[in-house]
């Protein structure tokens, strides 16, 4: 079974907080240190933080930091 993220998340694994990507392939899962079968509740949804906010990318475009003050 495959599992999607919505646009602009990604699943993070609860038992760790290990940030998995925007799709996993379930299957067997061994991060626990033992082999369970691998299920959709075992991860929750949370924004993506490698997604830039248009603030964020503007001013990176723009030369600004932060506070949009020029760099």
């Amino acid at each position: 079974m495959i599992i999607i993220a919505g646009t602009g998340k990604v699943f993070k694994r609860i038992h760790d907080g290990f940030i998995m990507g925007n799709e996993i392939n379930l299957g067997f899962d061994y991060s626990t240190g033992t082999k369970r079968q691998d299920l959709p509740e075992y991860y929750e949804q949370v924004d993506d933080p490698t997604e830039l906010t248009d603030t964020e990318a503007l001013n990176i475009i723009l030369e600004r930091d932060e506070q949009g003050e020029s760099i």
